[in-house]
C-alpha cells in the first residue's frame, strides 16, 4: 500500500485547477520530476557527480537528464568512454 504524506495546498494554488485526486497527484508527479532534474542539475554543477551519478541518485533517466540540459542551453561534456559506454548501450 503506498505511504501518503499530509499537506496544506493554499486554495489560490488549485485556482483554476481540478481539485481531484487524479489531477492533484498529477500535477505532485510533473513538480516531483521538474523537482529532481533541477537538483540533479545543480549537483552535477557543483560537481557531487557524474550526470550518471546525480541521475541515478535521483531516480532520472541518463538520456532524459541529458535531453533536458540541452532544453536548457547547457551541453555536457562528455569524455570518450562515455561516449563509448552510451553507444553500446543502443
Amino acid at each position: 500500500m503506498p505511504s501518503t504524506v499530509p499537506m496544506e495546498i493554499p486554495r489560490e494554488w488549485l485556482e483554476g485547477v481540478s481539485d481531484e485526486p487524479a489531477a492533484l497527484q498529477q500535477i505532485f508527479r510533473l513538480g516531483l520530476r521538474q523537482y529532481r532534474i533541477e537538483r540533479a542539475l545543480s549537483l552535477w554543477r557543483d560537481g557531487v557527480g557524474s550526470l550518471g551519478y546525480v541521475a541515478e541518485l535521483l531516480h532520472l533517466d541518463k538520456r532524459d537528464l541529458v535531453r533536458e540540459m540541452r532544453l536548457r542551453g547547457i551541453e555536457p561534456d562528455f569524455s570518450e568512454t562515455t561516449v563509448i559506454e552510451e553507444l553500446g548501450d543502443g
